[in-house]
């Protein structure tokens, strides 16, 4: 009657202390507060004027820390994922507690506070044990790999690094993502371990596993600056450089603190042993510049150790104690022999708890078959009250399960947005970097080329020079036009019929200039909606055909007329692109690469361009996409 009795309780606290469904405003604003730089502060304001329950405070503290986490505010972070923490160990919400914990554990490990980085890694593992989530327990294999590397306990480091590989390459599908990461960090401790070899074997699978994991080799620049740091030690330094600076052109794009740090320590060091100092004092430069931003104690320790090593060299001795003394007191504060032995006691512990924990349940197991035999006489009597007992309360706990059940699933969906948010802000900022790049590098010079050309024209020179110079700068300001054509694109997600309205309307101009004998006309029917958007992919196919279109009727068509006509028939868009000149026999002639690239540029579009053309009555090319 007592285990009734208990039962009895546990149910009523179930009842009464399942999380109630949250508001879906608040999912929506708490994602914009975490997106949002410049209006972050004003969404989780709105926000906090919602919370109703304490799953709605627990997602305001989770979506808060992330926003910390994310800016390197870490005092912060700490203050919001401990908030949480409690309430999703209560409310069962692995997921994001795994989250929360690895979280915590990379900011302990750039503040050099090992012990607490390993307990943080070590509880996210406890979390992926019990989602049973191969990748995820492989991950934090690797992360305790890692720590027992920066502690100089290579051995261990190596024995959980194989660990990691050999969870992860268990499974039937391959994840090379985690394969990756696993054999890195073996990798990395046979590296420091002086067991270059070891170290080379495992670093060239990696370069095999990266042609396997897709176009997103940007997020594994590591494994180029790592390969180029085994080759420095060798005194490689050719090949060493080669794969640093590799590894240095992805760190620039993603814009990784840490990252960059690694690598211009190691070209420092690189450009030092080659005698190069100068070189070498402005990639110190660099590397103490991204060490501090990226708060990694253990990175400001490396460029201070190497930069000692530097001025030993050259025989600045002075300057050499200083910074040798600043090593010194960096990596007291995170090494010592009494913090070594205590992280490398945790994996111990940790194996022997989970051991202590199965005969606990083995022995838990035994004391109840043997209540189970005792207490069947009171579980007869009982019976019928329990059986009441639910019926009184069976529909609550039933509908408070199914609130909770569509919480896990509104909390999953908005960890999908949430990653797909973040994915997508990326996305953008490499997009922006790159045309930033090519605008202010490759324009500018093309421009100058231009500008060189126009000067020589004045230059005392025949004719035929003239000529020729002015061909190469006509060409050079068409590929001018052609750069400010991609970066318009890159620029966009989406682009609007009235975007290549105004762009298509001022390559018409343009080639009025170029031939002035033709007379050009450029119509969309006033039935399209302008504002109506497609992808940028899209935008960019329609317009390349038409661009492509009229430069050939341009050059060889000799026309007097050329007409480009878009207009919307029932659910179809219909584009034609029409010329008087002197056409062609389609049977007696090969399509140059300009037809070809029409024709590949329609088939992208899921469409067929449709060639046209009669002697002496000139060509009309055509074709259409959906609405």
């Amino acid at each position: 009657m007592k285990r009734i009795f208990i039962l009895i309780l546990s149910l009523l606290y179930c009842v009464l202390g399942l999380p109630q469904g949250k508001d879906q405003n608040l999912d929506e604003l708490l994602l914009k507060g975490f997106s949002s730089k410049d209006s972050a502060h004003y969404y989780f304001n709105k926000a906090s004027k919602l919370l109703y329950s304490r799953a709605d405070s627990a997602s305001y503290d989770y979506f808060k820390f992330q926003q910390k986490y994310r800016a390197n505010e870490n005092d912060s972070a700490f203050y919001f994922s401990e908030k949480t923490i409690p309430i999703y160990i209560d409310f069962d919400s692995l997921n994001r507690l795994r989250k929360i914990y690895l979280g915590q554990h990379y900011m302990r490990l750039y503040e050099g506070k090992y012990e607490d980085a390993m307990n943080n890694i070590q509880k996210a593992l406890t979390v992926a044990e019990k989602l049973k989530d191969t990748a995820y327990i492989s991950l934090h294999l690797t992360d305790k790999a890692n720590v027992y590397h920066d502690f100089e306990n290579y051995d261990l480091g190596v024995q959980w690094g194989k660990k990691a590989f050999q969870m992860i390459n268990s499974l039937k599908v391959k994840n090379y993502k985690y394969m990756i990461f696993a054999n890195n960090v073996i990798a990395i401790n046979f590296d420091d371990w002086n067991k270059p070899d070891s170290a080379l074997f495992y670093h060239y699978k990696n370069l095999e596993y990266l042609k396997k994991v897709g176009s997103d080799t940007l997020r594994y620049s590591f494994v180029f600056n790592n390969i180029g740091n085994t080759l420095l030690k060798n005194k490689r330094y050719k090949e060493a450089k080669k794969y640093i600076h590799q590894s240095l052109t992805y760190n620039k794009l993603r814009g990784r603190n840490y990252n960059l740090a690694t690598n211009y320590t190691n070209l420092a060091t690189i450009a030092y042993r080659e005698w190069d100092n100068q070189l070498a004092k402005q990639y110190f430069i660099d590397a103490y510049k991204f060490a501090e931003a990226s708060q990694s104690i253990e990175k400001i320790r490396d460029v201070t150790q190497q930069e000692a090593w530097f001025y030993k060299k050259t025989g600045n001795y002075k300057k050499a104690l200083e910074r040798q003394e600043a090593f010194y007191l960096l990596k007291d504060s995170i090494f010592n022999k009494d913090r070594a032995k205590s992280v490398a006691e945790m994996a111990t512990k940790y194996e022997t708890k989970k051991k202590e924990n199965k005969i606990l349940i083995q022995k838990s197991l035994l004391v109840e078959k043997e209540l189970e035999v005792k207490e069947k006489n009171s579980w007869i009597f009982g019976a019928f009250g329990l059986a009441l007992i639910l019926g009184l309360f069976g529909y609550l706990v039933y509908g408070q399960q199914k609130l909770k059940q569509e919480q896990l699933k509104k909390e999953s969906e908005l960890d999908k947005a949430f990653s797909a948010i973040e994915a997508q802000n990326k996305l953008q900022e490499q997009r922006l970097r790159i045309s930033r790049d090519l605008h202010d590098n490759i324009g500018s010079q093309l421009t100058y080329i231009i500008s060189s050309l126009d000067n020589l024209k004045y230059v005392q020179t025949d004719e035929n020079s003239v000529d020729k110079l002015s061909e190469i700068s006509r060409f050079t300001n068409n590929t001018i036009n052609e750069l400010r054509d991609t970066i318009w694109v890159m620029n966009k997600d989406d682009i609007s019929w009235e975007d290549l309205q105004a762009r298509i309307s001022n390559f018409i101009a343009q080639a009025k200039v170029v031939s002035k004998k033709t007379s050009f006309n450029f119509n969309i029917d006033s039935s399209i909606n302008l504002q109506a958007v497609f992808s940028s992919e899209v935008g960019m196919n329609v317009y390349r055909i038409i661009q492509e279109s009229v430069n050939n009727a341009t050059k060889y068509a000799d026309a007097s007329e050329i007409t480009v006509r878009i207009e919307q028939v029932n659910s179809e868009y219909q584009v034609q692109i029409k010329d008087n000149g002197k056409g062609f026999d389609k049977d007696s002639i090969t399509y140059g690469s300009g037809l070809i690239n029409i024709q590949k540029r329609a088939n992208d579009l899921g469409a067929k361009a449709e060639i046209l053309s009669e002697m002496q009555k000139g060509t009309t090319i055509s074709f259409s996409l959906p609405v």
